[in-house]
């Protein structure tokens, strides 16, 4: 199993740097083509509908056709899209290529954790999905430092990083098999209600934790006496990376549903309080909540993956995940409406989205963890 594992975790890598070296490519861009400001916001508009579409459409694909086409599919989306933007002539050609590359990436989140949910044994199945998923977060550490030297001049590097280790991708994943689960899948495809909830949760979920990447975090560590905000920010978050190490190493040793649960419900709750802090208990505050922000993607990624039907289990996941990030979307602005008026207030919506996340999964959730995905939905 750990060819399978590198293999997977080189596209999964590929995925998180293309998520996080987004910013730095429009302001790159846009500087270099001299474009404005509302029409350098394009770019990251079109890798969101990306998202929110990607996963449903890939996950599609794959429930009908096989995962081993979705994997494939989804790193040629983002050798085109990487493509693209590697020749781009006008600021306009960046827009389709984030769309491509949105459109990748969430249809490669809605089919990994599937296909190594459905190839790992029962009580390995979380620490497979979280090794992978720990591989794309670590390279998140290497894209500011890469982007910073690239520079303006560089920006189309960061799409040609992204083209080559796609291609490589592209090519290892042909060695992979079909999940063996859906080969044998006699079912007809058939719609599992329990996608909502789980598209719920994840709405709930991004809606709290894309909020702390906004202008009003910083502007609260600045209130707090923390003048270099984006210095004593980039401290705090370190602890994510932390978390996602930690939830991979404890996935298959705590039941999920209840990992799950608690992980929102903790989070929201250190969000409503974190206001209260000041000085250096207010920085350990900080740093907490993006360790459980970190901790629960391993462990949610492969709770989502668990709680569906082999044939339904892609569509069901992209669904869940892509649409979920409609609320890393709408949450940043709530979040900064209220915030600017109420902090307390607006640090209590983002608390109160995550707690209710972790409702969700405590009232309709099922417990996973040690069990056949033929015990827990078939």
């Amino acid at each position: 199993m750990n060819w399978k594992l590198v293999i997977l975790a080189v596209g999964m890598s590929l995925t998180f740097w293309d998520i996080f070296n987004v910013p730095y490519i429009v302001n790159y861009s846009s500087s270099a083509f001299h474009v404005s400001q509302e029409l350098a916001s394009f770019p990251l508009s079109a890798e969101m509908v990306g998202y929110a579409l990607g996963g449903a459409v890939n996950g599609l694909l794959a429930s009908l056709r096989g995962r081993r086409l979705g994997l494939l599919t989804s790193m040629g989306l983002v050798s085109m899209g990487s493509l693209l933007g590697l020749l781009a002539v006008s600021f306009y050609w960046l827009i389709p290529a984030e769309l491509l590359i949105g459109l990748g990436i969430e249809g490669e989140l809605s089919i990994v954790p599937a296909y190594l949910s459905e190839t790992s044994p029962p009580d390995r199945r979380g620490r497979n999905v979280g090794l992978v998923t720990a591989s794309g977060f670590l390279t998140t550490l290497i894209v500011g430092p890469i982007a910073v030297l690239a520079g303006t001049g560089g920006w189309r590097l960061l799409f040609l990083a992204g083209l080559l280790v796609s291609i490589v991708a592209l090519v290892l994943r042909l060695r992979l098999p079909e999940s063996p689960m859906w080969a044998s899948s006699k079912s007809r495809l058939t719609w599992d209600w329990g996608a909502l909830i789980m598209l719920a949760v994840w709405f709930l979920s991004y809606f709290a934790g894309y909020s702390l990447f906004s202008e009003p975090i910083f502007s609260l560590l600045q209130e707090k006496g923390f003048s270099n905000s984006a210095l004593y920010f980039t401290y705090i978050l370190y602890g994510d990376p932390l978390g996602v190490l930690l939830g991979t190493l404890l996935n298959d040793w705590i039941e999920r549903k209840v990992s799950s649960t608690m992980v929102n419900v903790i989070a929201g709750a250190v969000l409503i309080l974190w206001p209260l802090l000041k000085g250096t208990s207010f920085l350990i505050a900080g740093f907490l909540e993006m360790y459980l922000q970190g901790f629960k993607f391993p462990v949610m990624y492969t709770y989502t993956a668990e709680v569906f039907g082999t044939r339904v289990r892609t569509l069901a996941y992209g669904i869940a995940d892509g649409l979920g990030h409609l609320g890393g979307a709408v949450g940043p602005l709530l979040f900064s409406l209220v915030y600017y008026g109420d902090p307390l207030g607006g640090m209590a919506l983002i608390g109160l989205a995550s707690i209710l996340a972790g409702v969700f999964i405590a009232v309709w959730g099922v417990r996973t963890t040690g069990r056949s995905l033929d015990q827990i939905r078939g």
